[in-house]
């Protein structure tokens, strides 16, 4: 009987791992958090304004200290609008100044003044109060 009280304990506590790390990744991470205060573009001599980069004033997840971060966009970067829950595509153009947004990275922060890293992800934030 003890026996099999013990493997039925076992078998909850495996279950309760599994279903906590399980809801622990289930949403994605988000690296970084603020608002975008700068853009640069292509070079301006050519007909194309892509934007290439953009500056964000903001905090890393789990840091406590503010910090600008160059984040570089290139063809693998998504762009999306956020409303509530609803993640929609959107264009790189549609960054501007001013725009909370959250971003997920793609590598290491590049030791450089400002730091630069390379995004996968820019979600633009809307207030939906």
């Amino acid at each position: 009987m003890r026996v099999i009280t013990v493997i039925v304990l076992l078998l909850v506590l495996f279950l309760g791992v599994v279903y906590g790390a399980f809801t622990a990744t289930g949403s994605e991470r988000i690296d970084m958090n603020g608002v975008i205060i700068g853009l640069c573009s292509d070079n301006s001599h050519e007909d194309s304004n892509t934007i290439t980069s953009i500056l964000v004033e903001g905090f890393q997840t789990g840091a406590s200290q503010s910090q600008n971060v160059s984040i570089i966009i290139n063809k693998n970067t998504t762009v999306y609008h956020k409303y509530g829950k609803n993640l929609v595509k959107a264009n790189v153009n549609d960054l501007h100044p001013g725009q909370k947004i959250e971003i997920r990275f793609n590598g290491f922060m590049m030791n450089t003044y400002p730091p630069q890293v390379n995004a996968t992800d820019i979600i633009i934030l809307y207030d939906t109060k």
